[in-house]
């Protein structure tokens, strides 16, 4: 079995309460067995906040793309959506990665040959 750091639990989190605020789904389980394993690491809160806020900005600009509505956004919206969800990936990975480095976790994320790198 793989285990996986505080920084991918963390990041799941954030995601888990995005669904919960935007969407009917019921995460609740899922939210409360990741919650038990963040309270585990008190001072990781705020990078939680963090991701949240980064994951938020994704989910909003992916909204419409995700709906197919390429076609009334236009190609330079989609274009530039696509430039600033890379920019926030790399924000993304960066807040995970100093996670991971700062309970000694994991690997550094990087990317290779990327325009976000």
């Amino acid at each position: 079995m793989i285990e996986t750091t505080i920084a991918e639990c963390a990041d799941r989190y954030s995601i888990l309460l995005l669904k919960k605020e935007r969407t009917e789904l019921d995460v609740d389980a899922e939210l409360a067995l990741y919650k038990e394993e963040l309270d585990k690491y008190p001072t990781i809160w705020f990078s939680v906040a963090m991701l949240k806020i980064i994951n938020g900005n994704i989910w909003s600009l992916e909204f419409d793309i995700r709906l197919g509505k390429e076609n009334e956004l236009g190609i330079e919206e989609v274009g530039r959506r696509a430039i600033k969800i890379r920019e926030f990936n790399k924000e993304r990975i960066d807040v995970k990665n100093h996670i991971n480095k700062k309970y000694s976790q994991g690997f550094q994320e990087v990317k290779r040959d990327h325009a976000s790198e």
